[in-house]
């Protein structure tokens, strides 16, 4: 994975921190990103000068994730910023989580259609070890 750093300047401190934790971040995903892009970058306003960082994860076969605010400084964009891409990758993770939990309703359908079965009890897991569910073939 590549970490791609735009209009930092010479800050070799908050270089080191952005790597780093976006870094770490990613590497809890479950698809591996293939390049994380943060960009700052500097606006004026009414109220005075302001800054801007962006975050953008590519991750292969999905949507890409991204992040962007406004702030007073360089350093406090970017932790906003991180926090805001935080939340999307613990959401992405809770609802992979939450898929796998859950039956199929054609799973739980012919499980409550065998005889026995009532709608109280959750389904009971069949036993079927791994060698037993492989089809030989010649």
């Amino acid at each position: 994975m590549r970490v791609v750093i735009e209009g930092l300047g010479d800050d070799r401190a908050l270089r080191t921190l952005v790597n780093g934790k976006v870094a770490a971040s990613l590497a809890r995903l479950h698809v591996p990103a293939t390049t994380a892009r943060v960009q700052f970058g500097s606006e004026t306003a009414k109220g005075g000068p302001t800054s801007r960082c962006s975050i953008t994860i590519d991750l292969p076969h999905r949507p890409e994730l991204h992040a962007d605010v406004t702030a007073e400084s360089v350093r406090l964009a970017f932790e906003q910023a991180f926090a805001m891409l935080e939340r999307q990758v613990e959401r992405d993770r809770a609802r992979r989580r939450e898929e796998r939990r859950r039956p199929k309703k054609y799973y739980l359908a012919k499980r409550l259609l065998e005889p026995g079965a009532s709608s109280e009890e959750p389904p009971a897991r069949p036993a079927v070890g791994r060698r037993l569910a492989r089809r030989k073939t010649a």
